[in-house]
């Protein structure tokens, strides 16, 4: 495995001992095993806060805690998209190998096979939030979907979409891209 400073996309299939015999990770940092491997998750948002750093809409972009990221921020030029608000955000998190609630199962994954969850959500000053979610969502059918709100008074919609990235740097560029669609039509 990669040390933890070490540079990591998080797109190699390395293998890792268990009580059952060496497994792969999966591309998109998952295995077999329930545990939350800390460290792992730290390497992936590394690597996608490395990949925000390039994008023209990202003024800057950070991981949080320092040292052990649980998550990344982002301030965004709403310009870039298309959109005439003062500020925009954006959030990722990436949960490489999440506990699925009872009664749910990887089953539940429709339009992926991807078997970490994560959100990759955006949010504008004037209050239009949207994302790609990969999540258990009792108001979706399948854990991955898109969700939009204009006004943070107003309900979530909710939409299908699909993925065909595996590993973690193409389902950010993917889901941004879907992002800056959708927000043309908002």
């Amino acid at each position: 495995m990669t040390p933890v400073d070490g540079p990591d996309d998080g797109s190699k299939q390395t293998a890792i001992d268990s009580r059952l015999g060496r497994q792969p990770h999966r591309p998109d940092g998952g295995r077999e095993s329930p545990q939350e491997d800390a460290a792992q998750r730290h390497r992936i948002l590394r690597s996608l806060r490395e990949q925000l750093e390039r994008h023209p809409a990202i003024k800057s972009a950070w991981g949080s805690p320092d040292g052990q990221y649980a998550e990344l921020a982002t301030d965004v030029d709403p310009a870039q998209f298309g959109r005439d608000s003062e500020s925009a955000s954006l959030r990722v998190t990436w949960q490489p190998d999440p506990q699925l609630p009872p009664e749910t199962s990887l089953d539940d994954r429709r339009r992926t096979s991807l078997t970490s969850n994560f959100k990759i959500h955006y949010s504008e000053s004037s209050g239009v939030d949207c994302g790609v979610h990969l999540e258990p969502n009792p108001h979706v059918d399948g854990h991955l979907h898109y969700q939009e709100r204009p006004a943070p008074t107003d309900e979530y919609d909710y939409d299908e979409v699909s993925l065909t990235a595996t590993a973690p740097v193409g389902v950010l560029w993917e889901g941004l891209e879907i992002i800056a669609d959708r927000l043309q039509q908002v």
